[in-house]
Parts: C-alpha cells; structure tokens; sequence
C-alpha cells in the first residue's frame, strides 16, 4: 500500500513521472496528494499509448474531458471516445476506461452533469480488464491506497450497475 514507503516511492518514480506531481512520500501516506490519476497516466503509458494520444495529467476529468470532446468533434485520429454512462453504444470492454463523480454532495444529477463540464471537477477513473456475463473486472489506482481489481455488474444491456458510485462517463476504445 502507499502507506509503505517503498510503494509511495514507487509512485513517485514511475507514476508521478509520467502524470506529473512532485509529492513527498508523506503527502502520498497521508492522503493528501491523491494519485490516482498519475497511475492511470502511467498505465496508458505502460499500454504504449504516447502523451499525444494520452492526455496524462493529476486529475482524471483532465482526460475525461479530452475524449468526450473528442466524441463531439468527431476526432476521428483520438484513441478513445467518450460516452455518457448508460448511453447506446457506451457499453464497457476490455481496454475502454470508465469514471464515476466523486466529491461531497455528489449526486446521480451532479454527476451526470459533469459530462458536459468543461471545467475540472473530481473524478475517478478505471480501465476495463475483462468482461463476462452481467460483469466487467476494472483496475484503477490509489484505491484502497494500492492498484487495485475489481469486479462491478453490468445489466442486462451491458451497462454499469452501481449503488456505491456515480459512473457517468465510458471512454471507449477506438
């Protein structure tokens, strides 16, 4: 976990050096630099995804705001689109990434709002690793305080069904 030092070093090292962020090893144990964002950057990294193609950044609406409007421009050279949660179309697999509103007073409307948000705001993102029936597995950072998998449901049209978050937003695969 981060709050182990070689871990929080770690981050610093190989997430933060591609994300971006100079935290110290106690911002990372104390939860005070949160950095979830940097290790999605450095996933996308890993994956082989270049800056140009990967907007990799400290905060996760940086990149969700990147692909929808790629969506609406119709970029048609962006790697990912963007999706509104539910939407036709939106249905997470197997290398999309999908995001949920985080913040106090979050809400179903707030978060479905933030869509259309060209501001920054508090989000959180995972990238899809499998998918099965009425299920998709997701891997995201700096949850837990550690990189952590997860299994979330889908219903029956293959879309995000979650009582603990506010998915708004699936960044598809192009």
């Amino acid at each position: 976990t981060d709050d182990e030092t070689p871990f929080a070093q770690h981050v610093i090292d190989k997430y933060c050096s591609v994300g971006g962020g100079t935290p110290s090893l106690n911002d990372i144990a104390d939860d005070r630099y949160f950095w979830s964002a940097v290790g999605m950057s450095a996933i996308m990294s890993a994956a082989g995804f270049l800056r140009a193609e990967f907007p990799f950044a400290q905060a996760h609406s940086v990149f969700i705001r990147h692909f929808i409007k790629a969506r609406r421009l119709g970029n048609q050279s962006a790697t990912y689109w963007g999706f509104r949660s539910g939407e036709a179309g939106g249905q997470p697999i197997p290398g999309d990434i999908v995001a949920y509103a985080r913040g106090r007073h979050m809400t179903a409307p707030k978060a479905h709002a933030l869509f259309d948000s060209t501001r920054s705001y508090e989000s959180h993102s995972d990238v899809v690793v499998a998918g099965r029936d009425r299920e998709i597995d997701v891997i995201g950072c700096n949850v837990l305080d550690s990189v952590t998998r997860k299994t979330l449901r889908v219903d029956a049209n293959g879309h995000i069904h979650d009582d603990q978050h506010f998915w708004f937003a699936v960044l598809k695969r192009r």
